[in-house]
């Protein structure tokens, strides 16, 4: 047939064979349609391709972004944590300042007005801060209020330090244990009469050979026999202070020595100008006798009769 065109199916035993005719114009639209159907393959196939592109990058999209919310997670953490310290950090501040308070009043120093409160400004519990996060900042300025008070306890340590080593070289401690027998001024002759003398220090009834102590730190300026107080020790503690310990039998320090509160120095006796055992003990505060009994510590017992 003339323009027309035949397509034979041959089945591979070759019976039932099928022809099929098309005009010109059928092939003509069956070539377009393959066409067509050519370019819906090729369009899915690169859809296809775009997809599978377009998923890979939204997964790693996808990935990030859960990462990201993992890490707001972390943070938020993070803050709450800095928050609970913060708090904490300003409760431990205010019982700072309260013990500094105390200190203070004990050592008798003024802090300075930036310490007065907790902040420049008020309470940081209370303070408005107008801050992307006001944790952070809370913080900065909590560390710069650790920084005052630290510096302000450096001056406490430094006036208790100082205070110690007063009262390490103040005689506050009798130098040995016994019954005041005479006390400081004016008495009785004891060694008989009724004359009146002037007894410069304390006398302390002891058995021979008790130990006597240092009743401050100082330095040893004498330590020797007196025709007094027979063998004697006299000991500088600084300040304007002395002390002296008279009629021992035995002397274990000599001049130029170190000594501290409670050291052992000598052992008592009935040296020198003396009626029986004991210990004479005496104070000078800037050259003039003072009666022992005055320092700190001491409680003086009622004077007896002369």
């Amino acid at each position: 047939m003339k323009n027309k065109y035949t397509i034979i199916f041959i089945p591979p035993d070759h019976s039932n064979t099928h022809q099929f005719q098309i005009s010109k114009q059928g092939r003509r639209f069956l070539g377009g349609g393959m066409l067509l159907i050519a370019v819906i393959m090729i369009g899915l196939f690169a859809q296809n391709l775009y997809l599978r592109h377009f998923i890979k990058e939204r997964q790693l999209t996808m990935e990030h972004i859960d990462q990201l919310k993992s890490t707001i997670v972390e943070r938020n953490q993070e803050i709450s944590h800095l928050d609970e310290t913060s708090n904490q950090i300003t409760g431990d501040l205010k019982a700072i300042k309260s013990l500094e308070d105390k200190l203070s009043s004990i050592l008798k120093i003024k802090p300075p007005s930036s310490s007065a409160t907790l902040s420049r400004g008020g309470d940081p519990t209370t303070q408005n801060f107008a801050s992307a996060n006001p944790t952070i900042k809370m913080l900065d300025h909590q560390a710069l209020l650790v920084d005052e008070h630290l510096n302000l306890l450096q001056r406490y340590y430094e006036a208790a330090v100082l205070q110690k080593d007063q009262i390490e070289h103040t005689p506050t401690i009798l130098p040995i244990e016994g019954e005041i027998t005479s006390f400081f001024g004016y008495r009785r002759n004891p060694f008989g009469g009724r004359s009146t003398e002037n007894h410069m220090g304390i006398d302390i009834a002891c058995n021979y050979g008790s130990p006597v102590s240092a009743s401050a730190a100082g330095v040893v300026i004498f330590a020797d026999r007196d025709p007094i107080y027979g063998l004697k020790i006299v000991i500088n503690h600084g300040q304007g202070i002395v002390t002296f310990y008279g009629h021992n039998s035995r002397l274990l320090v000599k001049k130029g020595d170190q000594v501290k509160k409670s050291d052992l120095i000598a052992y008592s006796g009935n040296s020198g100008r003396s009626t029986g055992s004991h210990l004479h003990y005496g104070t000078i505060v800037n050259g003039e006798s003072v009666d022992p009994l005055t320092f700190p510590n001491f409680t003086k017992e009622e004077q007896p009769d002369v």
